[in-house]
């Protein structure tokens, strides 16, 4: 069972903040540093997740407008919302290899049709399938 906190690391938009380096930071000083060197500001570190700080993301250097849309619109998670999915959650090449933007869409349907508890559950193998996984076509990444 997971807790309300792990619960509370879920963005709106459906990414897992628990997973972020700028969250990671509290367990790793040498990671904090790192982020500070890339000009992330060390007051900001660790991060507690987006929702706690009402979007305002420390690896942006502002509030997240999916995370402010979703918010006024008085909605959890984007998929709740009558115009999902939309331009806000397009997936994109830039960066894809990197940074996990490219499974929000997926995220959120899981969420919306399996539960949040679930989802929590399988979180790290859906990340694991999208940065490690290997693309068989008629089965989708696998992990060897």
């Amino acid at each position: 069972m997971k807790t309300a906190a792990d619960i509370a690391m879920v963005g709106p938009c459906g990414i897992y903040c628990g997973d972020c380096e700028c969250h990671k930071a509290k367990d790793n000083p040498n990671l904090l540093e790192y982020l500070v060197t890339k000009g992330i500001k060390r007051e900001k570190l660790p991060c507690p997740g987006c929702r706690s700080l009402k979007g305002n993301c420390p690896a942006l250097g502002s509030t997240c407008e999916t995370y402010t849309c979703a918010s006024d619109r008085g909605i959890d998670f984007c998929f709740q919302c009558p115009e999902f999915p939309c331009a806000r959650l397009n997936p994109a090449a830039d960066r894809a290899s990197v940074l996990p933007h490219n499974i929000k869409v997926f995220n959120l349907c899981c969420i919306q049709q399996q539960g949040l508890d679930k989802w929590l559950e399988k979180a790290p193998e859906i990340k694991q399938k999208y940065f490690r996984g290997k693309m068989i076509i008629g089965k989708g990444p696998q992990l060897e």
